[in-house]
């Protein structure tokens, strides 16, 4: 029997990627996209070129609603569920100076809130079939490393990582592994620039295809006693503790200092 997985976020990027190597190791899968259509049948077009099946649904997973039916769906059209990867999600980059009270709830519910709807919504199914299923969540190397303008987001992923740990042991009795994939510098469309090729060890960006290769694996017999973990695809950018943009040290160029002060004041 063919095993079934959906991707959440699967239109682009890292979530297109994930979905494409599922499928060439031989999942049928589902995936979710917000926006972009074109992008979710592409994917598509992608995944049954190698033979496997795929469905694409438009999903607002800010709705609180929305993951348990989305998923449901998934599941009636797949026939079963095995891997539930966790991955769309939004950035909005501010500072405690700047953000509001609207920004914080945008990021929390589409960077966390979400993700645990998500898995919850898999879970159920998993545990009612019996299924040895797992859930990976995507979370970033921002859950490890502190940023300017990135102080709730990069808080948000690193309560995901957290929180896997705890599902991890909550689902543990019914065979179900729940463990985290966090990338670094990760770009399709984009050539690296000298910034990244003398930042990171490895001297060059990741691609979506990396992690999806992680996920594969960590869904895997070979991770068959991995669980409650998070597996950084980040060509050792986090070891040294660098940061994968220039203009991610913002000190460093004139004038940061009265731009803050001023984006501040008009807080007031």
């Amino acid at each position: 029997m063919n095993k079934c997985a959906m991707v959440t976020g699967g239109s682009k990027n890292i979530g297109q990627g994930i979905a494409v190597v599922l499928a060439e190791h031989g999942y049928d899968v589902a995936v979710t996209y917000a926006t972009s259509e074109e992008g979710a049948r592409n994917t598509q077009k992608q995944v049954e070129s190698l033979g496997r099946r795929c469905f694409i649904y438009e999903a607002h997973l800010e709705k609180p609603d929305e993951p348990s039916r989305v998923i449901n769906q998934a599941y009636a059209d797949l026939g079963r569920l095995d891997v539930m990867v966790c991955n769309a999600g939004r950035e909005i980059r501010r500072s405690i100076l700047t953000i509001t009270a609207e920004e914080l709830d945008f990021l929390y519910q589409n960077n966390l809130r979400n993700y645990f709807l998500c898995a919850g919504a898999a879970a159920r199914l998993m545990v009612r079939d019996k299924t040895q299923g797992n859930i990976i969540m995507i979370t970033s190397v921002r859950a490890k490393l502190a940023h300017p303008d990135g102080f709730y987001y990069g808080s948000l992923k690193a309560a995901m990582e957290h929180a896997c740990k705890s599902m991890a042991l909550d689902l543990s009795e019914f065979n179900i592994r729940c463990n985290c994939v966090a990338p670094g510098a990760v770009w399709r469309h984009r050539a690296d620039s000298a910034f990244i090729r003398e930042t990171v060890p490895l001297h060059r960006s990741g691609t979506p295809r990396d992690v999806g290769e992680a996920v594969v694996y960590l869904a895997s017999d070979k991770a068959s006693y991995v669980t409650g973990t998070t597996l950084l695809i980040d060509g050792g950018l986090s070891l040294p503790a660098l940061l994968e943009q220039e203009n991610a040290i913002p000190w460093k160029y004139e004038g940061w200092a009265e731009k803050r002060y001023n984006q501040a004041m008009e807080m007031m």
